[in-house]
């Protein structure tokens, strides 16, 4: 079983779609790039914690999928859990719901099995459930920053 969550935002389609492709810093933390097209990568920082992607899919306003080619997740020291995102894919789906957008999230390679599933687990929640989520909602995410 992988991560899913799946979220109903108000918010119009288009908007979320470039929340996850061109803003990523608004509601999950810091970005050293945007994306426009496949091929393309970005890095996110948490601190000593760097995952990059690479655009494996992207159909505007529709669909994303990123490709994690670059894993040093840093967490209380733990060379463990170091690469485990490494080759696993994030898949975004964006979907008209009467006024709102309905955003459906696989992070496929994240399994219970994992070390890091559970802090991940809860990030995932909080970033896509509530930062995402107040973003598109009202502007106001609340990134990681450190």
């Amino acid at each position: 079983m992988n991560y899913a969550k799946a979220v109903i935002i108000k918010a119009k389609q288009e908007n979320a779609f470039l929340a996850v492709s061109q803003e990523v810093d608004k509601w999950w933390g810091k970005v050293d790039n945007a994306v426009s097209k496949i091929g393309d990568e970005f890095s996110i920082i948490f601190g000593e914690t760097e995952w990059r992607f690479r655009i494996t899919e992207y159909s505007k306003y529709e669909k994303i999928s990123w490709k994690c080619i670059k894993a040093n997740h840093y967490h209380n020291g733990s060379d463990f859990i170091k690469e485990e995102w490494l080759n696993t894919e994030i898949y975004w789906n964006f979907r008209l719901v009467d006024l709102a957008t309905e955003i459906s999230f696989l992070h496929k390679g994240l399994k219970p099995e994992l070390i890091c599933y559970e802090i991940c687990e809860s990030g995932w929640d909080f970033f896509i459930t509530t930062s995402l989520k107040n973003y598109l909602e009202t502007g106001l995410g609340k990134p990681h920053f450190e």
